[in-house]
C-alpha cells in the first residue's frame, strides 16, 4: 500500500505534523485516498477535519489517512485521531507492519513536542542513517534533540522503540509547540506558525508541495476524553 518514501504525521498536542500533512497540495500532486484499519482499536474519529465542503475531487480525511502519491514514490500517512495512551500500540505497530509489508525504504516524521526550553525552532533527529547516501543523512542543518529532553509522548516514544527493533532508516522533524486550541490553526498558539514551518522543510527535503489554505482550514477538535484532557493541561 505504501510507496518507498513515507510522510508520517500523527494528532501531536498541536495538531501541528498532522495538519502540515494533510494540506498535500491536489493542485501540485495527484494522489489516492486510502486508509488503514485497526481492528484493535474501533470507535476511532477524526481529530481535524475539514472547515468547508469538500470539492468533487476531494474526500474527507479519515482517523487514519494516507495520501498516496501516483507521480512520486511518497506516501503521506496521518494519525488523524487522538488515540489513548493505553491502545496506541496497536497503531504503531499496524503502521511498522504496513512499512515493513510495502518495502518502504525512509521515514519522515513530523511532530510538535512540548519543550521545557527550545532553544531552536526546529530539531531534526535520524535512526538508521547512511552517511553520504542521500537522502539517507540528514536532511537539514537543524540540531538533534537534545539529550536530556523528556518525552511525554507515548506515540512517538513507542514509534522509536518499533523502528529500533524493524531497523527502519527514519528522521524525525520536531518542533517545539503548546497544545493548540480547537478550532483552525492560529497565531496565538502557535500552530499556524509550525505548520508552515514544517511545510516549508518538507517542501524543500522532498518538492512536494503543501496548500497553507487546506491546512489552515482544518479544524482541530481536541479531545472528548476527560482524562486525556487533564493530561493535555500539563504541557499547555
Amino acid at each position: 500500500m505504501f510507496k518507498k518514501h513515507v510522510l508520517l504525521a500523527y494528532t501531536d498536542l498541536q495538531a501541528a505534523g498532522s495538519r502540515a500533512l494533510l494540506g498535500l497540495d491536489p493542485e501540485h500532486h495527484k494522489y489516492e485516498y486510502r486508509t488503514l484499519p485497526v481492528p484493535e482499536v474501533p470507535g476511532l474519529k477524526p481529530a481535524c477535519v475539514r472547515g468547508s465542503t469538500c470539492a468533487p475531487a476531494e474526500q474527507e480525511f479519515q482517523p487514519i489517512q494516507i495520501l498516496n502519491c501516483k507521480y512520486e514514490e511518497f506516501s503521506v500517512v496521518v494519525v488523524n485521531a487522538v488515540v489513548g495512551g493505553d491502545v496506541c500500540h496497536h497503531v504503531v505497530s499496524r503502521l511498522l507492519d504496513e512499512c515493513l509489508r510495502s518495502g518502504v525504504e525512509k521515514i519522515t516524521a513530523v511532530a510538535a513536542l512540548h519543550f521545557p526550553h527550545p532553544g531552536e525552532l526546529l530539531y531534526e533527529t535520524a535512526f538508521f542513517t547512511q552517511p553520504g547516501l542521500s537522502p539517507f543523512r540528514y536532511l537539514t542543518s537543524a540540531p538533534g534533540l537534545p539529550d536530556d529532553l523528556q518525552v511525554a509522548d507515548p506515540i512517538l516514544n513507542l514509534l522509536v522503540q518499533f523502528l529500533l527493533v524493524d531497523s527502519l532508516p527514519a528522521t524525525f522533524l520536531v518542533v517545539p509547540g503548546h497544545k493548540a486550541t480547537e478550532g483552525a490553526a492560529n497565531v496565538s498558539d502557535g500552530s499556524l506558525a509550525n505548520i508552515s514551518l514544517l511545510q516549508d522543510t518538507l517542501t524543500s527535503i522532498t518538492g512536494l508541495r503543501f496548500s497553507r489554505d487546506i491546512s489552515c482550514s482544518l479544524l482541530y477538535k481536541g479531545t472528548n476524553n476527560p482524562q486525556e484532557a487533564m493530561v493535555d493541561l500539563i504541557y499547555m
